[in-house]
């Protein structure tokens, strides 16, 4: 296993391949240094910090949960527990740290479960033993979130203010998912991240089904990547169909417009089509807008991260991994949320490979994985203004 090697950047500013304008007015950029902290993975998905700078990372398809200790050795916590499944897209997919982890030793998966046959995603919360070499279940926070072949599985997890756990979740590919209140398809979900209760103030709280009083935002496609912003707004981020990669500012009880069913008899069941724009507008109500979409073709987009102020005028923005495309995106808006400016490091652009996740870490370096099938990696990247 090699533990480090160093790229130094050569900065290149590309142009927004979306139809909004970027701000005349262009933010100088740092250099930044790329390091690969840890490499020999196969589709690593997410990672999260713990406390003391140990850092737990998950593979999707082998199920498996590691722990990088601050020193730099690894351990596996946990290779394929009892019913989690994993298929196609679907496998032991985002991990966050519980905010009460240096009382409860707890952190929070989501990942693909199956029982008696039936395929679903869940959130589980586990809790790490004191010599950080096992861990064990605690609970369920929630379940039977939609799953069939393990295409569109999400699933992004992200802590927000006063103990509460936003989770996206993807559509199933089944095309009435996303508009359903009462699939967790399609979804941003905002729960109690003890005990995975609605949050008292979500907009549909009031519901008698248990998943819709869940409901933050709805008519997403396949959510990829959360992010909570400076400010305590949170982001999604989405993979669009052909077209329309999309990076959302969430508000509470928004419809994001994505209905991908049957328009005409002669359609599919799910229907991907022109017809279906990852934004429909002809819905009933206001749909909300993309901060950021991608055009067409689609990049695929996945993790992201807000970085910090070792990026200098970049500061704030939002750092967003990129799959198809094997690259990262900064993206840069206001604080109301408009586009000022798009930027792709060229350290960054197809030297991996396929970007998954992205975490800024205690350190403020902005931690990536790759997700190229065989030996993966977790890279670092650090600023210098």
């Amino acid at each position: 296993m090699r533990w480090s090697r160093v790229v130094p950047a050569v900065l290149l500013s590309v142009p927004l391949l979306a139809v909004q304008a970027a701000s005349p007015a262009q933010a100088a950029k740092p250099d930044l240094t790329v390091t690969v902290v840890q490499d020999g993975l196969a589709i690593p998905w997410d990672l999260a910090f713990l406390p003391d700078r140990s850092m737990l990372f998950t593979e999707r398809t082998a199920k498996r949960l590691s722990l990088r200790t601050a020193d730099g050795s690894t351990r596996t916590i946990f290779t394929s527990p009892t019913h989690m499944w994993a298929s196609g897209e679907t496998g032991l997919m985002s991990v966050e740290v519980a905010a009460d982890f240096a009382t409860t030793r707890e952190f929070i998966t989501c990942h693909g479960y199956k029982a008696d046959g039936n395929p679903e995603v869940r959130v589980v919360r586990w809790r790490l033993n004191t010599a950080m070499t096992s861990a064990s279940y605690v609970r369920t926070l929630v379940a039977g979130l939609p799953a069939t072949s393990g295409r569109h599985g999400g699933c992004a997890l992200v802590k927000g203010s006063r103990n509460q756990l936003y989770v996206g979740t993807g559509d199933a590919a089944t095309g009435t998912n996303p508009q359903s209140l009462r699939s967790g398809g399609g979804k941003v979900l905002r729960v109690d991240a003890t005990t995975g209760k609605p949050v008292s103030t979500n907009p549909y709280v009031r519901s008698g089904n248990k998943m819709t009083q869940r409901i933050f935002t709805y008519g997403h496609r396949n959510v990829q990547g959360l992010a909570r912003r400076s400010d305590g707004s949170i982001w999604s981020v989405e993979h669009g169909s052909y077209r329309d990669d999309e990076v959302n500012r969430l508000v509470k009880q928004g419809n994001y417009g994505w209905n991908p069913v049957p328009r005409s008899s002669g359609d599919p069941a799910y229907n991907e089509g022109a017809d279906s724009p990852m934004t429909d507008h002809t819905l009933p109500g206001a749909q909300r807008s993309a901060a950021w979409r991608s055009g067409d073709p689609t990049v695929a987009t996945s993790g992201a991260a807000f970085v910090g102020s070792s990026w200098g005028d970049w500061n704030g923005a939002l750092a967003v991994s990129v799959l198809k495309d094997s690259e990262l995106r900064l993206l840069r808006f206001s604080s109301a949320g408009s586009l000022r400016e798009v930027w792709k490091p060229s350290a960054l652009d197809g030297t991996y490979g396929r970007l998954r996740g992205a975490v800024r870490g205690p350190d403020g370096a902005l931690y990536l994985t790759t997700s190229n099938g065989s030996d993966d990696k977790i890279l670092k990247v650090t600023a210098t203004p």
